[in-house]
């Protein structure tokens, strides 16, 4: 099965959630893929008392005929694109659905936007697709809509694919991705390490303090990041693909931000955490600043994954 063979995209009939359509049909046409349109009916209520159940199921029952014309209509445009589609509608809390449903239909990537019905007023991330991170074993490709008048019917385009690394086995659990979207793409490949112009320490209870790392120090980290990027470059070379490098200096977030807006038409992809592994989850830092400023579509992964 290759990699984004299948591909779930949660709506959930907003013009904000659609943000996210123009990419899935680039990477459904690219891949081949065969796209699920995925509505969840959410309520609120605690199914474990009979009566609220009772009420819950009469009232997805007065919603599913409304999700399953909604998403007949958003299947019919991609359709017309020349692209595989199927629909579905279940009731439940969203983002426990999602994560359920894209095991059971065996897809290899969960396409969505950071926005829903809520619209600017709400972030979802720490919230719906901080979890479905945390728990899903796919990819979630995440696009910020521009504004609440977004309706994701403008075509995506897509020439180049940031990998922020940090030299840690965790964060390279990004690079098969970022192979197999360059070849089906076309994509450039672009690698980026940011090397921290501070130091902070901590000292008991006291707040941590931060010291200008010295020149001569980030020179070697310079030597030693620019070795291990041109490695990593050589070895997607070798393998066809287009790849250039690039370290910078900074702050990770707002480094790979800045670049990413300077960067036009491009992808970044990245795990959940990096050097830290597994005791800190980077969701609320570094990859959240990153979906949350770039306005550019990022891929988000769980390193040592199954898939």
């Amino acid at each position: 099965m290759e990699m984004f063979e299948r591909i779930l995209v949660p709506l959930d009939g907003s013009p904000l959630a659609q943000a996210i359509l123009p990419y899935v049909m680039v990477v459904a046409k690219g891949f081949h893929s065969h796209v699920i349109l995925f509505h969840v009916a959410e309520t609120a209520l605690d199914h474990e008392d009979p009566e609220q159940k009772t009420y819950a199921d009469e009232t997805m029952e007065r919603m599913r005929p409304l999700a399953e014309n909604y998403l007949a209509g958003v299947a019919d445009e991609l359709r017309r694109e020349g692209i595989d589609v199927q629909t579905k509608v279940v009731g439940g809390r969203a983002a426990a659905q999602i994560v359920e449903h894209a095991e059971q239909e065996n897809v290899g990537l969960i396409a969505m936007s950071t926005h829903g019905r809520s619209g600017l007023a709400r972030w979802v991330m720490g919230s719906g697709i901080d979890k479905i991170l945390r728990a899903c074993e796919q990819p979630v490709l995440l696009v910020r809509p521009r504004d609440e008048g977004a309706s994701g019917e403008a075509a995506a385009r897509l020439s180049k694919i940031i990998l922020p690394l940090d030299g840690s086995n965790a964060a390279e659990a990004a690079l098969p991705f970022a192979e197999e979207l360059s070849k089906a793409l076309g994509l450039e490949v672009i690698l980026i390490q940011v090397i921290g112009v501070e130091t902070t320490v901590r000292f008991g209870p006291m707040a941590p303090d931060s010291w200008p790392v010295p020149s001569d120090v980030l020179q070697r980290l310079d030597v030693v990041a620019s070795g291990y990027l041109a490695g990593l470059a050589k070895q997607l070379k070798d393998k066809g693909l287009t790849v250039q490098w690039e370290v910078l200096r900074g702050a990770a977030g707002s480094r790979i931000v800045e670049f990413a807006k300077e960067t036009s038409d491009s992808l970044v992809a990245m795990t959940t955490h990096g050097r830290s592994g597994f005791r800190r989850w980077v969701m609320g830092s570094v990859t959240d600043e990153v979906v949350r400023h770039t306005g550019e579509p990022v891929l988000v992964m769980r390193p040592h994954r199954s898939r």
